[in-house]
């Protein structure tokens, strides 16, 4: 199985569970799964490791540690401070836009579900533990804006330098 489709299981079991509706392929971006209308990320670990977390989406995080099957779930929030508290993020300067989470600090934020028949309880629950700061999610989506801005920036100033040296396509 490809990296992109590891975590397809979790997400088929998430939306089992809670009644989620898949989320359709143009709209994958925004998240995995929609509950009540709203995105949330689905993620599966095979080890203590969680890779490429999106911080900048401001969604809820939803994780099936494979290992010893349970869930966890964080609100959106909480992966914002998670992230904040990275030097970089992975594969990328910016720890906002990727970053790698443990399960180990899952555990020890109490962010387990002690059951499955709670799970939507808790997703529902910190979907709206999250909108109680705005101004962190707005915040978020100005760390996107600039993100996208300083992409568009450096493709531009490249492509110029690369048409100096007659090295462009």
């Amino acid at each position: 199985m490809t990296i992109s489709g590891k975590g397809k299981p979790a997400e088929e079991r998430f939306c089992e569970l809670t009644g989620a509706i898949p989320m359709p392929t143009t709209r994958k971006a925004e998240g995995d799964a929609l509950i009540d209308g709203i995105p949330v990320e689905v993620k599966g670990a095979s080890s203590n490791t969680l890779n490429q977390v999106r911080a900048v989406k401001y969604i809820t995080l939803i994780v099936y540690d494979e290992g010893d099957h349970t869930w966890y779930v964080v609100p959106a929030h909480d992966v914002v401070r998670l992230a904040a508290g990275k030097k970089r993020g992975q594969h990328t300067e910016n720890p906002f836009e990727s970053v790698t989470l443990s399960i180990k600090r899952l555990q020890e934020l109490s962010l387990r579900v002690m059951s499955e028949d709670a799970l939507l309880t808790r997703v529902r629950a910190a979907i709206e533990a999250a909108k109680l700061f705005p101004r962190l999610q707005a915040a978020m989506r100005e760390v996107l804006a600039k993100s996208q801005r300083l992409s568009d920036e450096s493709k531009q100033e490249v492509q110029r330098v690369l048409q100096e040296y007659n090295l462009c396509d």
